[in-house]
């Protein structure tokens, strides 16, 4: 609303005090996803057109470091740019082509030390996550920043206890989503992309695989067992109930706190041998506690998917799955049907 119209509302008495800033608009979701597939491919476009015209590019790791180190710098001016869609769209494309190209200088610089390639790549997207401006591209900074990490415990032989990580991550970020209101944005993005970096992970491990390189646990032998991850994500289940049970004002030690925290702590048990059950509850935990959509989708999506796949997995006899599945699913109707029963909700809304 410009200022001539203000004023002449004010005049007329239709309005008071100051004129309110004007909202910008922001695209859907949707089209902020299909902006990040579209900012990918462009950066396949982006290195071939360097690759052709600046052939010592890419067979000299200096040269590939510094123009990677320039395109980021162009990047973050593009994206610095308020609500333009195009520029947005070329600000992405660069910073991931400039990202490919200094990915490609640390594994030459490392020594094709696995290791250190993944720890180094994991801490370029951490400062990404934090520099650059943009929603989508601290999503995509942080999911491949958790991918990288996922692949260095996995040269270390740790890999179960990236499920942990990345689900307390996630806790702390939804969790806490109102207390930083300047922060809002950047921490919901992260918070997006721990979420999608945990339902893709959680679902490789669901096909024997631990990373997203393929590793399988039968060619190494980690000292860490499978069920050492699930526990970890147990205990974070625990800690998110206990701090929703804490934001609705309920005691520990009242009924409703114990019998919640001795659910959890049950559905937790039975459902250690079906990866994913608990990540997908908890992801819907948080689609319900922030009123989020996307979250809450998510959820049932991934929820729905790991049930899906376990079913069909060739590693465990159809009756044992079987069995954990229906163990799983009485122990939630009984869950339900307790909390129902001794916590009737039908009387307090007849009342009211």
């Amino acid at each position: 609303m410009s200022n001539q119209v203000w004023a002449l509302l004010q005049e007329h008495g239709i309005v008071e005090g100051a004129q309110p800033e004007s909202e910008v608009l922001e695209s859907p979701w949707y089209i902020k996803a299909l902006l990040a597939f579209s900012g990918w491919l462009a950066a396949i476009f982006i290195l071939g057109f360097i690759g052709a015209a600046f052939q010592f590019v890419f067979k000299t790791p200096g040269a590939a470091l510094i123009f990677g180190g320039i395109m980021l710098v162009g990047a973050f001016a593009l994206l610095r740019i308020p609500a333009n869609e195009f520029v947005e769209h070329l600000g992405l494309a660069t910073s991931m082509a400039g990202q490919a190209l200094i990915a490609y200088a640390i594994f030459d610089f490392a020594n094709h030390n696995q290791i250190v390639v993944w720890l180094l790549l994991a801490m370029l997207q951490v400062a990404l996550v934090v520099v650059m401006p943009n929603f989508v591209h601290s999503i995509v900074s942080t999911l491949v920043a958790a991918i990288a990490i996922s692949m260095a415990l996995t040269e270390l032989h740790i890999p179960y206890v990236i499920g942990g990580i990345l689900i307390f991550g996630t806790s702390l970020c939804w969790l806490h989503e109102f207390h930083y209101p300047q922060q809002m944005k950047k921490i919901r993005a992260i918070g997006y992309g721990l979420v999608l970096a945990i339902i893709a992970l959680k679902g490789t491990a669901q096909f024997n695989y631990q990373t997203f390189g393929g590793l399988s646990s039968e060619n190494h032998e980690f000292w860490p067992q499978p069920w050492l991850g699930e526990l970890m994500i147990g205990a974070v289940t625990l800690y998110v109930v206990w701090s929703l049970l804490q934001r609705y004002g309920q005691p520990v030690r009242s009924r409703l706190s114990i019998i919640t925290l001795l659910a959890t702590l049950l559905i937790c048990a039975v459902s250690m041998n079906v990866q994913g059950i608990t990540v997908g509850m908890v992801i819907i935990s948080f689609g319900f506690f922030c009123a989020n959509r996307v979250l809450l989708g998510l959820g049932i999506v991934s929820l729905l998917f790991y049930i899906s796949s376990y079913y069909y997995l060739l590693d465990t006899t159809l009756l044992d799955k079987s069995q954990s599945l229906l163990m799983v699913g009485l122990i939630l109707l009984f869950v339900r049907w307790l909390m129902f029963r001794i916590f009737p909700i039908g009387n307090e809304v007849h009342h009211a």
